[in-house]
């Protein structure tokens, strides 16, 4: 059997900067008169604010175990056992190549269908050359061109880098245009720019799951608990870095 398009996940720590910025100027207060000599009495003063309490998402053993197959590890690269994400609020996506028609339509779906289980990130195409993601479209001779880390015998294939905190800082996706049907290709969209999100390690438990780890069969649409781990992932409740401990403890594991 072909080996599959499988994504990679190595890492590069790179050492983050801390910016300082400065503090924003107080905001300008309207003044006025009052009809009495009186003096006015002072306003109380106000209560501190109280931050509304966390709720912990809820989640079955099967959703937490799968999620721990597939967002603690990398296929190829590193080998890590921690949560490794974006963490800003938009990721952007410059998309180079020959593109067809029906991959930018495959494209657009899945980056909303991304974008509607999210709580904290969403991904958004761009023309900037400097984008966080950069999406290729282009023939398998040309991968290791785009990509020197590309590892031969994929269709498919993304490479991530993050840093020390293990926020994710850049990507590259390479998608196989010719020799393939346009259903493979836009499976190999979904599963790619979804992994490049995070999700990074495949399962051969799952054959409807985008992360199934064989060649065929190829969904090209998320099945209910790939929505369950994107859900997780990025609603908030799990952080960078964060292992099976922390991860267990930010949720409420039902049956």
């Amino acid at each position: 059997m072909k080996r599959s398009w499988r994504a990679a996940g190595p890492v590069l720590l790179v050492l983050a900067l801390a910016v300082t910025g400065c503090d924003a100027p107080d905001s300008p207060t309207a003044g006025g008169s009052t009809a009495t000599s009186a003096r006015p009495a002072p306003s109380p003063s106000p209560s501190p604010s109280v931050p509304p309490p966390v709720v912990k998402p809820k989640v079955s053993k099967d959703t937490l175990n799968y999620f721990y197959k597939i967002a603690l590890g990398a296929e190829y690269g590193d080998k890590v056992n921690v949560v490794i994400k974006w963490a800003q609020p938009v990721v952007t996506i410059k998309v180079d190549g020959s593109v067809s028609g029906s991959s930018r339509k495959c494209l657009n779906r899945v980056i909303s269908d991304f974008n509607a289980l999210t709580e904290t990130t969403d991904l958004r195409i761009t023309g900037n050359p400097g984008a966080d993601i950069k999406f290729h479209f282009a023939p398998v001779s040309r991968f290791k061109k785009l990509e020197p880390e590309y590892v031969p015998g994929n269709d498919g294939f993304f490479y991530v880098t993050w840093r020390g905190d293990h926020t994710i800082s850049s990507s590259t996706v390479l998608i196989r245009t010719t020799g393939i049907s346009s259903s493979i290709r836009c499976h190999l969209i979904r599963e790619e720019l979804t992994q490049t999100m995070g999700l990074m390690s495949d399962s051969t438990e799952h054959t409807d799951s985008v992360f199934y780890g064989r060649y065929t069969p190829a969904p090209t649409k998320y099945s209910a608990l790939d929505k369950r781990l994107i859900k997780l992932l990025y609603g908030g409740a799990v952080k960078p870095g964060d292992g099976k401990k922390e991860v267990a403890r930010a949720v409420v594991v039902t049956g």
